[in-house]
């Protein structure tokens, strides 16, 4: 049979320019196809859409219209006419089949794109709300007018299809306070029904980074009456070891880690072990693996196995194996998957990468209300809102569509859809194909992408998102001045011939990638290159005593072995840099400390680094001269971070916090400090902005100093000039600016070697 669309839709209309969007397959997805199997909208979680049809599954297709199917549909008359196979009507009827649902929705957006092309204004204005909800009185702490606007909105969303959506504000505008006043105000309204399914656990699951667990449960402590809000922490190993009525608790804290490693246990289908390698590998991934395994001659089979060539194994960790240990509710389920209230992601770009594990784990949850909370739901391109929008399940943006009936799937990594038993190949995914290939493409189809950036500002995040920005609020949150200096230095004649010869190293080798055509399957070992340079820049030796260095050089490796007894790199390597660097090495953080402290008396600093050897020199060099520092890095555990932080924020005599950019960047708040001295600069600018905001938030006081240093003519005045690239970019979709989006990737990494 062959697709036809009718007349009377958007592509009709005369004097107005057609937005078409070719047919796509499964060459569509750009990306890997995700590895483990998705969610369905079972155990009684409302739909999340004005259709509810569409979320049904369509009926079983037959062979026979699947290859009637693949012929090209070339010609588009009104109404959908079913034919036989090869074209031929013998004398019979033409039928007329009802156009498919996903057809429908297609000339829906065309025709909103055609109406609203030539419409663009200001993301963050159109934000303003006029009205205001005051908050439950078990909320002690007063809101800012902001935030009693979001509590007006929010209570709106619930109410609405999407029953949730993003909350985008920016970093350090209490974000986490203003979740805290929903739940509370949600509460005391008393919006739950007697008609909500008995399985369903009345409270928020709240999953956040793990440096942010013990601060989220402070807050909730902190801005609550004494004694009416219940809270339960769950991480650690000692978590599954008792079975918990979480029905009990109005907040349950997690982090993604835990919820990745509930799901790998407990969720995922058990793997199974190749009978010629012994490899334990998921059953969809099985068959591909045993096309390029391949026994030793001399070795041959001596398991049983079955018709599909697999030897059966059993996963202790199934939920079966799981009741034992107390961690399934009453009807059997893990704890994490029973059906929640409310679901809260703080920091949700966590779950960006579309085919993460991480993401997988947090959209196999299931609430009745769905929120991301995030200052950057956008750091690097479009795609990184798909998982988020996703998780939020709107329809039809979240979801693979079956080109044959009116299915759909939040998820197409087996061969054969569950809904429908149609082809893997004959689903596409909405949001690949209406929004981000367009806009991606926008050299080639300049209009087109001007038409899907248009949907995903106005249509889609203007329905989702409420982004309100410091400055834009400024009023309201009274925040002391923030001043950044950018201060360069020079490299001395030795140092300046050794980064040399390594930039004209690593550039031979690009270069040879760039004329092999190459570039991209050698993405790591080009990272590897650049960090290489990079470290090169903080000071040579820890380019020249890395362990790797050490191993290219013929240098053993020494090991330790812990109580475990497992093999862990000793500090060798560590203690021999500050050995050399005992007197040799001076660095230009010590002299703005010393700066800092003669202006105040009273003043902290937090030094960011992205190289965790670096911080340790810093350490070294500070402690040296008399300055008492805490370190914190993602090496540390949650408790061991926890007293890190405190000893920081508590201690009069700590004046210094030496934090990882990835660990310390986000979820804290320190407005102990009033400095942040930036060691290296990192190519996104996202990750800088959130560092920075660790202290220039609500309930800072104290001017806010930002040093950033640079070392002029060399690579990291290339990582500013992508740093500007890329904020065009979330400026373009999340503050309403209408420059064009791309995608930064080879022409990044071309820029930064250029000559």
């Amino acid at each position: 049979m062959k697709l036809r669309s009718h007349g009377d839709g958007a592509s009709s209309s005369k004097g107005k320019e057609k937005i078409n969007y070719r047919e796509s397959s499964d060459s569509e997805d750009d990306e890997e196809a995700p590895s483990d199997v998705g969610t369905s909208d079972s155990d009684g979680v409302p739909k999340r859409s004005k259709t509810e049809s569409y979320a049904k599954r369509g009926s079983q297709s037959s062979k026979k219209a699947e290859e009637e199917e693949s012929q090209d549909a070339d010609t588009e008359i009104a109404g959908d006419i079913a034919e036989e196979s090869g074209g031929k009507q013998k004398g019979r009827e033409k039928k007329h089949r009802p156009m498919l649902l996903w057809k429908k929705l297609e000339q829906e957006n065309n025709r909103w794109i055609e109406e609203n092309l030539q419409t663009d204004f200001d993301q963050v204005n159109q934000n303003e709300i006029l009205i205001t909800v005051e908050p439950s009185d078990d909320l002690i702490i007063p809101l800012l007018r902001y935030q009693k606007e979001w509590l007006a909105w929010a209570l709106g969303q619930e109410e609405s299809f999407a029953r949730g959506g993003i909350l985008a504000d920016e970093m350090g505008m209490g974000k986490t306070l203003q979740a805290i006043a929903l739940v509370l105000l949600k509460r005391s309204i008393s919006t739950r029904s007697s008609s909500r399914e008995s399985s369903q656990i009345k409270g928020t699951l709240v999953i956040c980074p793990v440096g942010a667990v013990k601060q989220w449960a402070r807050e909730i402590d902190r801005f609550t009456s004494k004694g009416s809000t219940k809270v339960f922490v769950y991480h650690g190993p000692d978590r599954g070891k008792l079975f918990y009525q979480l029905s009990d608790y109005d907040f349950v804290i997690t982090t993604y880690g835990v919820v990745e490693k509930e799901y790998s246990n407990y969720v995922m289908t058990p793997k199974e072990e190749c009978w010629r390698c012994g490899k334990l590998l998921h059953v969809h991934k099985m068959k591909g693996h045993l096309r390029t395994c391949y026994l030793p001659q001399a070795v041959k089979p001596n398991v049983e196995v079955n018709v599909s060539g697999r030897k059966e194994v059993e996963n202790e960790n199934s939920i079966e194996s799981s009741v034992a240990t107390g961690r399934t509710s009453s009807e059997g389920k893990h704890i994490l998957h029973s059906v929640w209230e409310r679901i809260v992601l703080d920091e949700a770009h966590c779950i960006k990468a579309r085919y993460g594990t991480t993401t997988r784990a947090v959209l196999a949850l299931k609430s009745r209300y769905k929120w991301a909370l995030s200052g950057t739901p956008l750091q690097n391109h479009v795609d990184e809102l798909y998982s988020i929008i996703r998780f939020l399940q709107i329809v039809p943006f979240s979801y693979y569509c079956c080109k044959d009936c009116n299915c759909n799937t939040l998820d197409h990594s087996s061969a054969e859809c569950p809904g429908c038993g149609h082809k893997n190949a004959r689903h596409f995914c909405w949001w690949l194909r209406y929004v981000s290939k367009p806009i991606r493409n926008s050299h080639g189809n300049p209009v087109s992408s001007k038409g899907a950036m248009i949907l995903l500002k106005h249509k889609i995040l203007k329905s989702l998102m409420l982004r309100r920005t410091k400055e834009g609020r400024a009023a309201d949150l009274v925040l002391p001045s923030r001043i950044v200096t950018l201060e360069k230095y020079s490299l001395d004649a030795d140092e300046e011939d050794y980064y040399t010869a390594l930039y004209n190293e690593t550039q031979l080798q690009f270069n040879k990638y760039v004329r092999a055509g190459t570039l991209m399957n050698n993405y790591m070992h080009i990272l590897a290159l650049l960090t290489r340079l990079r470290q090169a820049l903080d000071h040579p030796y820890l380019v020249e005593y890395s362990p790797a260095s050490m191993e290219r050089k013929g240098k053993a490796v020494e090991f330790t072995t812990n109580n475990d007894g497992k093999k862990q790199k000793s500090d060798f390597f560590l203690i021999k840099l500050l050995q050399l660097l005992r007197c040799e090495y001076n660095l230009p953080q010590k002299e703005e400390i010393r700066i800092m402290v003669e202006r105040d008396g009273s003043a902290k600093a937090i030094v960011f680094s992205q190289f965790l050897p670096f911080l340790d020199l810093i350490h070294y060099a500070l402690q040296n001269s008399g300055v008492n520092c805490a370190h914190l890095d993602g090496s540390m555990a949650m408790e061991a971070r926890d007293t890190a932080i405190q000893k920081f924020t508590e201690d009069p005599s700590c004046r210094v916090i030496l934090m990882s950019l990835k660990a310390g960047g986000v979820a804290l708040n320190l407005t102990a400090a009033s400095h942040v001295f930036m060691m290296d600069p990192c190519w996104n600018p996202s990750i800088e902005r959130q560092a920075q905001d660790r202290i220039h938030r609500i309930g800072q006081y104290k001017p806010i100093r930002i040093v950033k240093f640079i070392i002029e003519n060399t690579i990291e005045e290339r990582v500013l000039k992508l740093q500007e690239q890329k904020e065009s970019l979330i400026d373009g979709v999340l503050d309403g600016s209408s420059e064009a989006l791309e995608r930064l990737t080879t022409n990044d990494l071309i820029f930064l070697f250029a000559p």
